[in-house]
């Protein structure tokens, strides 16, 4: 009986251990949660930078390239209308069409490399899902 260890059923240490251990896990939270916001911050800054010249071009580029395209197109149509003796209202509608079908394609091409300029948000996702990993296995532990 000498080598038995000795229990110490103080319900006080307990509860001071209990709170301890409570505040250390707030304590751990909150940087968890302060290093994911500036994770975030990061990634945000990083993305405008990359998009930003893209915003600029697109600014630029709208009002040229709606008026140069609407001139053209009336031209193109104009051309059709006489090269293959269309009605203007046929030549026009045809004309409507490809411009459509040329715009969806860019459209498609626009967006892909959209998606891509924001894709340093994948770091802030990870360490999230890393950080509530981590946050459920400390409370799925911690009464043991």
């Amino acid at each position: 009986m000498a080598r038995q260890a000795t229990l110490n059923t103080d319900p006080g240490d307990a509860l001071n251990d209990m709170i301890s251990g409570i505040g250390d896990l707030g304590s751990n939270v909150i940087t968890l949660a302060t290093l994911q916001a500036q994770l975030a911050a990061e990634d945000l800054r990083e993305s405008s930078n990359r998009v930003q010249p893209a915003l600029i071009a697109a600014a630029l580029l709208v009002p040229l390239g709606l008026g140069g395209v609407m001139l053209g197109l009336l031209a193109l149509a104009n051309w059709m209308a006489n090269q293959f003796g269309l009605t203007l209202s046929q030549s026009l509608l045809l004309t409507a069409v490809l411009a459509l079908a040329v715009a969806g394609g860019l459209a498609v091409v626009a967006i892909r490399r959209l998606r891509v300029s924001f894709a340093s948000f994948q770091r802030s996702r990870e360490e999230l899902e890393r950080n509530i990993a981590w946050l459920r296995t400390v409370l799925m532990h911690s009464g043991r």
